[in-house]
């Protein structure tokens, strides 16, 4: 399995966003509770946020991006992937 690091930049329909937020929130508990969510929430500027992923591999992973309401709403003006390789800490 593969982790990633996925930031996201909110775009400037903070009312449509809000909107989303609860669909949003529900598909990511879903998605913790299967164990390919690691962590996530929003930065404390509320422009973005930072998501952790553990999926087989980037493909599972760009499915698992595609369904989220966000993206479906089309709130998201930036995504950034990054694969990380773990290599200290409570999830090693």
């Amino acid at each position: 399995m593969a982790k990633f690091v996925v930031e996201l930049v909110y775009g400037e329909d903070e009312e449509r966003r809000l909107e989303v937020r609860p669909a949003h929130r529900e598909y990511c508990r879903g998605l913790a509770e299967r164990g390919v969510l690691l962590a996530g929430g929003p930065f404390a500027d509320n422009l973005g946020a930072q998501l952790i992923y553990e999926t087989a591999d980037a493909d599972e992973l760009g499915g698992v991006l595609a369904a989220d309401p966000y993206t479906e709403a089309g709130v998201i003006a930036k995504t950034t992937v990054r694969e990380w390789n773990l290599l200290t800490g409570a999830w090693a």
